[in-house]
């Protein structure tokens, strides 16, 4: 998943059907995600008593705190449209569409330069997943 992220080029997902635990993973650690009026997402460890720590990795990343906790702690399934209000996924286009849908951004995206979108994500991800440290105190001597 972390290759995702550190590729140059940008990466959209697809989501056609059930996106569960990894399924949810990998769509949060695309660049964009677009889906199906049909889809549906899902961390549902809990239901059989375990819990979605690797795909809450990914999902916390992407999808605030309190969503995250929602889909970890119910193992609930949602549509693509609590997806889309959640920030797990850009657009919802009709289950026909969902091909050209993505074709038209790869289109767009491929458009720009490749030098300007390699040093764009690189900054992105760079800068979201800064964590600002506490300052080192120093004492005098």
């Amino acid at each position: 998943m972390q290759q995702i992220v550190t590729l140059p080029k940008p990466v959209i997902a697809a989501v056609a059907g059930v996106a569960t635990a990894a399924g949810c993973q990998l769509i949060a650690s695309c660049d964009l995600a677009i889906a199906t009026d049909k889809a549906t997402f899902c961390t549902p460890g809990v239901n059989i008593g375990l819990f979605c720590s690797t795909p809450m990795a990914a999902l916390t990343r992407n999808v605030s705190r309190k969503q995250v906790m929602e889909m970890l702690l119910t193992g609930k399934s949602s549509d693509a449209s609590t997806a889309k209000e959640f920030g797990l996924i850009n657009r919802i286009v009709p289950s026909e569409y969902l091909d050209t849908a993505v074709m038209k951004y790869a289109a767009v995206i491929a458009s720009k330069s490749p030098l300007t979108l390699k040093i764009d994500k690189e900054v992105f991800y760079r800068q979201a997943d800064f964590r600002w440290k506490t300052p080192t105190t120093i004492t005098p001597t």
